[in-house]
């Protein structure tokens, strides 16, 4: 293994560590040499690789929403229908929080921390334009007839976002994706006694 190599697999391990951490301990309570002992290293070598608790969490953070502005980046290249899309990024988000799960735990959690912190100045921009798609999005189902116009693109979005985000706590494969899909975009209801099964994407 090379020594560019073994640094970089050094840095993934503390990201690894101190997403844990965060996440379970909030980002005040968490010091710097909580993470070097739970990477084995001693503090003082933590900061050969980062400068500060707040590069820390910067690049975990940035990981994270770089990996969400891949795959939205994705969807929005591809010739979807309304719905479909709508489908495509409560899966897209779903993947996301599978593979950046305690990331998105300190998003959520240390909401303030996020909102001030002068390195995540692109992290809450694209945020902001993640939200704008959502409305777009959702906005163009309702227009196409698939979503009920009793619902106001930006109340529908927020409670979709925080009911994926309500997936990031659970740990393990508790809950499938499909079936977090299938709740959200067609509710829990059987159909009734002889009416047979809905159809594939019913009106929400």
């Amino acid at each position: 293994m090379s020594q560019v190599t073994g640094r970089a697999n050094k840095r993934d391990a503390v990201l690894r560590e101190s997403a844990r951490l965060f996440a379970e301990r909030g980002i005040e309570a968490t010091t710097m040499r909580a993470i070097a002992d739970a990477c084995g290293m001693q503090a003082a070598s933590l900061y050969h690789h980062f400068a500060s608790k707040d590069e820390l969490v910067a690049a975990i953070l940035t990981r994270s929403d770089a990996h969400i502005s891949g795959l939205y980046d994705a969807i929005l290249d591809a010739p979807l229908e309304p719905a479909d899309r709508l489908e495509a990024m409560i899966r897209a988000t779903l993947d996301n929080f599978g593979h950046h799960r305690d990331a998105a735990r300190i998003y959520y959690r240390d909401r303030a921390y996020v909102a001030e912190s002068p390195l995540l100045t692109q992290v809450r921009d694209n945020a902001v334009a993640h939200d704008e798609l959502w409305d777009r999005s959702i906005e163009a189902a309702i227009a196409a007839g698939r979503i009920s116009p009793r619902f106001e693109a930006i109340n529908l979005r927020r409670l979709l976002q925080e009911l994926m985000w309500s997936t990031a706590r659970l740990r393990g494969d508790a809950v499938s994706a499909d079936d977090i899909v299938h709740v959200l975009l067609h509710g829990i209801l059987a159909p009734e006694p002889g009416r047979g099964e809905p159809s594939h994407r019913p009106e929400l």
